[in-house]
């Protein structure tokens, strides 16, 4: 496997320029000072605390006033409504926050030579390292899952340690030192959730305390040991539960955490044409080659792909909560738009890929915070905010278990859980695990189909429609009731509601069936899939976004909300031919609105990463290259955190959905596996003439490595947890092209199908 390291000879220059390590619940970033380094500190529990937030009791009665006028056909009357009467239903969620920050100062000045900051994505090991006074000093940093610790170890080849330790932060209450630990309490910058965070050193020096701080010196290395416990997770206790190893041995906890992180990251790879000139290229000079459109590198690609399954690694792990907005990291004390979980795309996004990419147990925190964190929540507010059955969750959440509808009018999109059910179906469809979806899935996915059952109604034409909602987060434009224009932007079932309605319809049914259940709310639920209304075609050949034919008032809108049927749903394909090519018309037109057709210009990374994915399901292997070329040359800083640019504002903002987003529709390109057949190469560039993957997994519990020359599928690895037939599309250039395995057993394809029979694995060879 390559040895996947990004490294930089020039200091950071700003926080988004960081080093991020992690262990799911823990994590920090580094900003690879020279005479002082400066971590940044998080732990996923650390929230700005506001429990009393719910839904307004009032607001079932504003739906039902604003559902009428739906109903009779006045979405401006109903839209204008709103405005006046939901202004006390809004709420505000408070933030994510940082844990602080811990200094280690260790020079008067910044002077050295030969300096060098790396990031190993494999081994989840960051390093820092020059040359100052004729000694060769390296700092080594990583966040062990293991052991439950973040770790770093400071030597020094000649001169002698002088080092100054310091925690710093927020809202302090307590800061003592003492026998060569820092021990800290804290509460967040709003409310009054405390924390504590213990800081170890050990080292054959000397050290001593001084105000607060420890004063290292007379050594040639010294290790830092860093533990945080919040009151969220334990109660009044959480000073008592900050715990180290028993035994704070530096390379056998590096050990243990490289076994344990590489153990995950070594499950797949992607090998793409690559230039050997650029293969030892700082990040710098990587980029302005990139810039300046200088000879191309596809490994670019390679080293993108494995950051975003480096960040899922750090940031999601089994028993922790899921990767919020900025996964686990964060700069200062709270975050831009809370750090929170987005739950109409931003939340989705960082686990699109998780299955395919073999970090299936990376997937599994998302699922815990649905049961236990939305799933009460969601019935409570369904029950108060609707007078209905079933569970709904709008278009945000904390680690509160927040359902209610937030900040404004957009914050009335009720999709949250049926999006949501989405991921648990794909859990089960890649791994087969029965068990999973009777006892973790079906619950969740039972209540969310209640929740729409009960809130569909008949419209003017007849039409069962849900009202209100949005297509986030776009306007349309109709005449109200003076026949002005009017920009509205609530609406009866938008196309995205009735993909999203139809797509969990079909798992609520499909999983009820698996399972053998057999009741009136399954009926019930079969019987309404047959009347939501269907997806529509509108003038100029496209997917209609509304349930009418409205003029868009963004035409290149970031969100391209009714894609959600093609990616990452499955309701729209092949076999759709009708609505698999009107998507491709909306996508077109959405692009050429931003203003350029191949690689928009829209400053949100997880736009692109979103539309790259449906354009792979569209087989538009070339514009998919140009969305995916496009977010990973000006939508990354140099660390390759993915940027939300904001162009008149005064800071960017990190955002792990792009990153997340990226991963999974470059897998799409590789691998396709929706449409009950697993579809290899079916979106490859023309650049990516040869090349390979190892360890992708395809819906069915299937697992494969794949090679290829001139665009043509050369070798087949299969590895299968269930035995049984498996269907492999091949690419169009091999409709009748034969394979034989290890015995010499010959396969051919008819019409580009593989059919295999196995018990367990195969390896295929294609015939010359």
């Amino acid at each position: 496997m390559k040895n996947y390291q990004i490294y930089d000879n020039t200091k950071p220059r700003r926080w988004l320029e960081s080093v991020p390590i992690g262990c799911g619940r823990m994590g920090a970033t580094l900003m690879c000072g020279v005479s002082c380094e400066e971590i940044h500190l998080n732990e996923e529990t650390i929230w700005s605390e506001d429990k009393s937030i719910g839904v307004n009791p009032q607001m079932s009665d504003k739906i039902k006033q604003i559902r009428k006028l739906f109903l009779d056909g006045k979405p401006a009357a109903a839209d204008k409504l709103a405005k006046r009467i939901f202004t006390d239903c809004f709420s505000r969620i408070r933030s994510f926050e940082g844990a602080g920050k811990l200094l280690i100062s260790l020079h008067e000045n910044d002077n050295c030579r030969d300096y060098r900051h790396t990031l190993d994505l494999i081994n989840g090991i960051a390093t820092v390292e020059y040359v100052k006074n004729g000694s060769h000093y390296q700092r080594e940093y990583f966040a062990s899952y293991p052991d439950n610790v973040i770790a770093c170890r400071v030597t020094s080849s000649k001169e002698p340690i002088n080092a100054r330790i310091m925690y710093d932060r927020a809202r302090i209450l307590s800061l003592d030192s003492d026998n060569g630990e820092i021990c800290a309490t804290a509460k967040t910058v709003f409310g009054d959730h405390k924390f504590g965070i213990k800081i170890r050193v050990v080292t054959d020096g000397e050290v001593a305390c001084d105000n607060g701080d420890l004063v290292v010196t007379d050594t040639q290395s010294v290790c830092v040991y860093i533990a945080i416990e919040s009151e969220f997770s334990h109660g009044e206790n959480f000073v008592n539960a900050i715990r180290f190893p028993d035994l704070l041995d530096y390379e056998a906890i590096k050990a243990r955490h490289i076994a344990d992180f590489s153990s995950l990251m070594k499950r797949a790879d992607i090998e793409l044409p690559t230039l050997p000139e650029m293969s030892d290229l700082p990040q710098h000079d990587l980029f302005k080659l990139r810039w300046y459109n200088k000879p191309r590198d596809e490994g670019q690609f390679m080293t993108q792909w494995q950051f975003g399954r480096y960040l899922l690694v750090s940031s999601s792990r089994k028993g922790t909560l899921p990767a919020n907005l900025q996964g686990i990291w964060s700069e200062g004390d709270v975050c831009e738009w809370s750090g929170d979980y987005h739950t109409n795309i931003n939340l989705q996004a960082n686990y699109w890929a998780a299955e395919t990419v073999n970090l299936s147990d990376c997937h599994l925190p998302l699922f815990d915070y649905m049961n236990r964190f939305l799933l009460k929540s969601g019935k409570q507010t369904a029950e108060i905010g609707y007078q209905t059955r079933g569970c709904v969750v709008h278009h945000l959440s904390d680690i509160y278990g927040f359902t209610a509808p937030a900040d404004g009018l957009w914050g009335l999109w009720p999709h949250g859980a049926s999006w949501l059910a989405l991921h648990m179906w794909e859990h089960y469809l890649f791994t087969k695990d029965e068990k999973f979806l009777r006892e973790e899935a079906f619950e969740f996915v039972h209540q969310a189909s209640l929740f729409f059952l009960d809130n569909l109604e008949q419209d003017c034409k007849g039409r069962w429609v849900y009202a209100p909602s949005t297509s986030p987060e776009n306007r349309y434009f109709v005449n109200d009731e003076n026949g002005n224009k009017y920009a509205c932007y609530l609406a009866a079932s938008s196309t995205m509601d009735v993909e999203m309605i139809m797509t969990l319809f079909t798992i609520y049914t499909e999983s009820a069936k698996i399972l053998g259940v057999e009741n009136k709310d399954v009926a019930d639920v079969f019987a309404m899939l047959a009347k939501l209304p269907p997806l529509s075609i509108g003038k100029y050949g496209q997917l209609m976004e509304w349930i009418e034919d409205y003029e868009e008032v963004e035409p290149g809108h970031r969100h391209t909300s009714h894609s959600y049927g093609i990616f990452p749903s499955f309701i729209i394909n092949r076999s759709t031919p009708d609505t698999y090519k009107a998507i491709g018309v909306t996508i077109d037109r959405r692009l050429a609105g931003q203003g350029n057709g191949a690689a928009s210009a829209s400053n949100v990374g997880w736009s692109m990463a979103y539309l790259g994915g449906a354009v792979a399901r569209l087989r538009r292997a070339e514009q998919a290259y140009g969305l995916m070329n496009h977010f990973a040359t000006y939508h990354v800083s140099h660390n390759l955190l993915d940027v939300f640019i904001r162009p008149n504002r005064d800071k960017d903002v990190f955002q792990i959905d792009g990153n997340l987003g990226f991963v999974a529709a470059m897998s799409e390109m590789l691998i396709q596996s929706h449409e009950g057949v697993i579809a290899l190469l079916p979106a490859l560039p023309s650049r990516w003439d040869h090349g390979s993957f190892r360890g992708l997994c395809a819906r069915g519990g299937y697992e494969l490595d794949v090679r290829w020359e001139q665009y043509e599928v050369t070798s087949v690895d299969l590895r299968a947890k269930f035995a049984g037939e498996c269907r492999i599309e091949l690419p169009v250039s091999q409709k009748a092209f034969s394979f034989t395995d290890e015995n010499g057993n010959v396969y051919t394809a008819e019409n580009q199908i593989l059919t295999l029979n196995i018990s367990d694995a195969i390896h295929l060879t294609a015939v010359k």
